[in-house]
């Protein structure tokens, strides 16, 4: 539930550091790729925001799946099902949140690739 997100130590859970590595990998592979691909300094905000944005998505659809199938699995308990409620709340919220702030550098970085593969004359 919600404790297993953020690893509340009361109840002797541990932060899910491999998790958090995944998605930082993620994270990195996205910056990797596109600045071997030559996106320009200009787009490092842009870039920053993006690849965190979408490591985060990563890794939340992750959990939100994993949520949903202890949900299913879980006792027909009323007291249980809130809980879980409140736990695939928190991850909706949290990939509602991403997917508000990945809009415009999605939308920059998009339009870039666009008008360089417009210039270049292919679109690999």
């Amino acid at each position: 539930m919600l404790n297993e997100q953020v690893g509340n130590d009361s109840e002797g859970q541990e932060p899910d550091f491999a998790q958090a590595r995944r998605s930082a990998l993620k994270a990195h592979d996205v910056v990797i790729k596109l600045k071997e691909m030559g996106l320009p300094e200009s787009l490092d905000a842009e870039l920053a925001s993006l690849s965190t944005d979408l490591g985060d998505l990563w890794a939340a659809n992750k959990l939100l799946s994993e949520q949903l199938d202890r949900f299913l699995q879980a006792p027909r308990d009323w007291g249980e099902v809130g809980d879980h409620m409140a736990d695939i709340r928190s991850s909706v919220d949290h990939i509602a949140w991403h997917v508000k702030s990945v809009r415009s550098p999605l939308n920059r970085i998009t339009r870039h690739a666009y008008r360089t593969a417009g210039e270049n004359g292919k679109s690999d």
